[in-house]
């Protein structure tokens, strides 16, 4: 894989039950969405998914992106030259920050940020890091449905 990681959008989840711990890896030429982990409630209970992503985080840092993707439950790929949109949503006062990338003729892919995050240097690196594609990126105030 040439691709080389940009920008790393850490300890994200989706789904209802189990809950899916995911990260988002926007490379030079594609976004992967990392699924490495379910959780079940006794795991929220216990603390386990912070640890579970920080271990996915220090993995990315010292294996590199192709071997965190070897080692995931399942990967979805976005290459830019495909994808419509990214949309950015801060969360607002009661929500999580959300954010949903929506490529041209597929199904959008959406995950809700549960780590640390500051809305303004992440929409200003993903904007660097899709420049030279035909993709917009929006950032939005509120939790959005």
């Amino acid at each position: 894989m040439t691709d080389e990681l940009r920008v790393h959008l850490h300890y994200t989840m989706r789904g209802s039950y189990p809950l899916r711990l995911i990260d988002v890896l926007f490379c030079t030429e594609r976004a992967y969405f990392v699924e490495y982990d379910y959780l079940t409630p006794v795991d929220l209970l216990f603390g386990s998914p912070d640890q579970r992503a920080a271990a996915f985080a220090s993995q990315v840092v010292e294996e590199g992106v192709p071997a965190a993707i070897e080692t995931a439950e399942q990967v979805e790929t976005q290459s830019y030259d495909a994808l419509d949109s990214v949309d950015i949503h801060t969360g607002g006062r009661i929500g999580r920050p959300k954010i949903t990338a929506q490529p041209r003729t597929d199904s959008a892919t959406t995950v809700r940020v549960h780590g640390q995050f500051d809305p303004e240097p992440f929409t200003q690196a993903l904007r660097a890091t899709v420049a030279e594609h035909d993709v917009t990126v929006r950032q939005k105030d509120g939790f959005g449905f």
